[in-house]
């Protein structure tokens, strides 16, 4: 993964060198918006067999290699997206095997029960709204608690840099459970933390904790327009 990330900086680097060449000061910028994107896209179609929509792999791959640049992960063997644009009854959560280029785990999630029934609309950063929050997190160690096996998210951006002192943790719930959505059509909610089934909360779990990648993803004009991590390409640079 290293080496990817010091390929892409080298490219990058390139890039800015033949837009410079050009004369064209806002072309160098441009370049390496589309050549990153085409970046990603070859590493998405790697995927293969996903229903994973691209911009939330894009958006998530970004951050993801920004901030092994900035050092920020101590783990980055996996990187997992949650799609909040999906519905509750659809499998959202996708555990992405980077190294491997493959789905790990593919389960349910749901979200917060301020934040609408069976489709996410709003989020929270506020302490006792019982939203979901936007944004990347760096998984963290685990505990038992009331739902068993938990994982606690540090959030890194302004739309979540509260959910430790929310409480808002990975752990497994019933109301995320197969029978729980055949009953009633779409899964249950949470009060903000991304409940998944609880068959799979402990494989999943141990697979991601102790500091990699999570991101939780909605096409939202508010968060992508607050976000440092994503603000602009400039990381492939080195310059930040």
């Amino acid at each position: 993964m290293l080496v990817l990330c010091l390929l892409l900086i080298a490219n990058a680097n390139l890039w800015a060198e033949e837009g410079e060449k050009k004369n064209a000061p806002d072309s160098t910028s441009l370049t390496l918006e589309e050549r990153w994107k085409e970046t990603a896209l070859e590493r998405y179609q790697c995927l293969a067999d996903t229903n994973l929509n691209f911009e939330a792999f894009e958006l998530a791959y970004r951050g993801y290699t920004k901030l092994i640049l900035s050092g920020e992960l101590t783990k980055s063997k996996y990187l997992t997206v949650v799609d909040f644009s999906l519905s509750s009854s659809e499998k959202r959560m996708y555990v992405i095997d980077m190294e491997k280029d493959s789905i790990a785990y593919n389960t349910y999630c749901a979200h917060g029960r301020n934040s609408g029934g069976e489709y996410a609309r709003k989020f929270s950063n506020t302490s006792g709204s019982h939203m979901s929050s936007l944004g990347f997190y760096l998984t963290s160690n685990t505990y038992s608690g009331k739902f068993d096996l938990a994982l606690r998210l540090e959030g890194l951006e302004r739309t979540n840099s509260k959910a430790r002192s929310r409480g808002v943790v990975m752990h497994g719930a019933k109301y995320a459970n197969a029978n729980f959505l055949e009953r009633h059509g779409r899964l249950g909610r949470s009060y903000g933390c991304p409940a998944i089934p609880t068959d799979m909360a402990e494989p999943v779990i141990n697979t991601i904790k102790g500091g990699s990648c999570f991101f939780i993803y909605h096409p939202s004009n508010y968060y992508l327009s607050q976000s440092k991590i994503l603000k602009d390409y400039s990381f492939l640079l080195n310059e930040g």
